[in-house]
């Protein structure tokens, strides 16, 4: 497509005074300059904006401008880097448990996004359930004294932030945002968010004035998937907190809105949390029923429910 034809110095005028833009944003502009656009049309343009760089994809249904240099770390995504000793510990565990799923961090990680650097790390395991008691007394007969199992805030004050590199073991969520870095289990960053959020009694150092410095700045230096951060909220209980406390706490301007409905193919109706809605008829769920796929944004929704078929026709109209 010729780049005439993108209207490219209008169109940067016009959403210039936006960071993030949505492609609702980018439909309405080009329908006011063609009123009779297609969706084929309009598929071709983000194409063509897409690939001449005028624009960049950030997340599902997001775009900033290829020129906004500002939001760099849009597309830097956090890679830790781990010790010498978090690697033979992790390598100690695959040894003695290659069945077991766990994963392993330390807290010194979050130090570049802290005012004050701390002088305590603490190593971070999650496991399986039926395994953690069994890892932990592994574990205890090689560093006595420094392994802890699901502590609460008094062993944590009064042993753990005195033991250098001390182990807390606890217990490993379902589908947690998790990544491999040099082959070495570890969470995304989202989920390290999330948890110094949501237990407070065990990552002590980290609340208060310095939580919404380690927020802002993972945000600013980092690409946050927002959908996986409050997915992984909503699993451990702290969404409608977290994003009170993100909104009103911090400078982060999230990108994602709150409200969406959702069509789901079994009866009833209910208010709940789920994802903005795109339809695959041949997906299923967990019992074998067909079901919409959800997509794009977590959020409070209107849960209304029909039966396969009658989903398929609404859709289909709609």
């Amino acid at each position: 497509m010729e780049k005439e034809k993108l209207h490219k110095s209008e169109l940067v005028d016009s959403l210039s005074n936006r960071k993030i833009i949505r492609k609702t944003d980018l439909r309405d502009f080009y329908k006011t300059l063609n009123a009779e656009l297609s969706e084929k049309t309009f598929r071709r343009i983000l194409y063509a904006l897409e690939k001449l760089d005028i624009i960049q994809h950030v997340s599902y249904g997001y775009y900033i401008f290829g020129t906004e240099q500002a939001l760099s770390p849009l597309e830097k995504k956090f890679i830790p880097s781990f010790s010498t000793e978090i690697r033979a510990l992790s390598d100690s565990i695959k040894a003695a448990f290659p069945y077991t799923e766990y994963l392993i961090w330390e807290t010194r990680v979050l130090h570049e996004f802290m005012l004050h650097q701390p002088g305590q790390n603490q190593i971070i395991l999650e496991t399986e359930k039926e395994t953690a008691e069994t890892i932990f007394n592994f574990l205890n007969d090689k560093f006595i004294g420094k392994v802890f199992l699901r502590p609460n805030r008094e062993i944590i004050e009064r042993y753990a932030l005195h033991n250098a590199d001390s182990i807390i073991i606890s217990t490993l969520l379902i589908q947690a945002p998790i990544q491999r870095v040099n082959n070495i289990p570890s969470p995304k960053l989202e989920k390290i968010l999330v948890d110094i959020f949501a237990e407070d009694e065990k990552f002590i150092l980290f609340q208060g004035q310095e939580l919404i410095h380690i927020y802002e700045t993972a945000f600013h230096a980092y690409w946050i998937s927002e959908k996986t951060l409050f997915r992984y909220a909503q699993r451990r209980k702290v969404y409608q907190k977290l994003r009170a406390f993100i909104s009103k706490k911090t400078d982060i301007q999230l990108i994602q809105q709150e409200e969406a409905y959702l069509l789901t193919p079994w009866r009833g109706a209910r208010f709940g949390w789920g994802w903005r809605l795109s339809w695959d008829p041949g997906s299923r769920d967990h019992f074998g029923r067909e079901e919409a796929q959800y997509v794009d944004t977590w959020a409070r929704v209107v849960v209304i429910s029909f039966s396969p078929a009658e989903l398929e026709a609404l859709l289909r109209y709609t």
